[in-house]
């Protein structure tokens, strides 16, 4: 029996549906690489700063002009904290930082390694403790011989609730939005860093291998047809990428 009951109007952010996700339901074990996930959580605290209008993804201000131009892989503060959030507060100044020092290049991509090397994981679990959405607990291993302390979901059915969302999002694009609403940009987001993280056998999707769901998922992505998305994603897939080179 739940000590915590699930309250069905609670909008979790992106990066603690990411988080939970990630996690074995039952264990509370991470169930992909930590420096992975990071540069995922990283992502999902970079869009989040977006969807409030903290940040400016992929543009860049151009002073002789006096306007705003496309350009890939730059970042720009758009309006200063507080953000409601020491995670989002944390992850603006580290914007500004990226910003002031690194002038060329892709600071999308270099924030995100810096940001994520942060010990992210971590500071996004004791977080997640802090708002109530887990809790700490031990759990016995070896017949019981063994206890080691765990963190677990308040309710099981925040993860689950997740889950779901990513699922109707698919189906809505399936079906051609029929009976259904079109997925906001947080469901859109939460989609292509499933995708990216390679999350997508976690979903438990019975209709559809590994494989199909996580091309359904990167077509949600590009039939959502928001730009600041796809680079996000597309820079924590390279992330990840930058990862496996270093470890090579």
């Amino acid at each position: 029996m739940h000590q915590t009951r699930l309250n069905p109007a609670a909008v979790l952010p992106l990066h603690a549906e990411l988080y939970l996700l990630a996690h074995d339901d039952d264990s509370g074990k991470p169930l992909i690489n930590e420096q992975s996930l990071a540069i995922g959580l990283a992502g999902a605290l970079l869009l989040e700063l977006w969807f409030a209008g903290h940040v400016y993804i992929g543009s860049a201000f151009d002073y002789k002009q006096r306007q705003w131009r496309p350009e890939s892989g730059r970042l720009a503060v758009a309006r200063p904290g507080p953000t409601g959030s020491p995670l989002r507060d944390s992850a603006l100044a580290a914007v500004e930082r990226t910003v002031r020092i690194q002038t060329s290049g892709d600071q999308v991509r270099a924030w995100l390694r810096g940001f994520a090397a942060s010990d992210l994981c971590e500071r996004v679990q004791a977080n997640m403790i802090t708002v109530g959405l887990l809790r700490r607990t031990q759990v016995r291993r070896y017949g019981g011989l063994v206890k080691t302390e765990t963190h677990l979901p308040v309710h099981e059915g925040y993860a689950v609730r997740a889950r779901a969302h990513v699922r109707d999002a698919v189906a809505y694009y399936e079906r051609q939005g029929r009976h259904q609403a079109a997925p906001d940009n947080q469901t859109v987001a939460l989609c292509g860093l499933t995708a990216a993280l390679e999350l997508a056998e976690f979903i438990y999707d019975g209709s559809r291998s590994t494989r199909e769901l996580s091309e359904w998922l990167r077509y949600v992505v590009d039939e959502h047809d928001e730009a600041t998305i796809r680079a996000v994603v597309t820079a924590v897939d390279a992330g990840r990428g930058d990862l496996a080179v270093a470890a090579m």
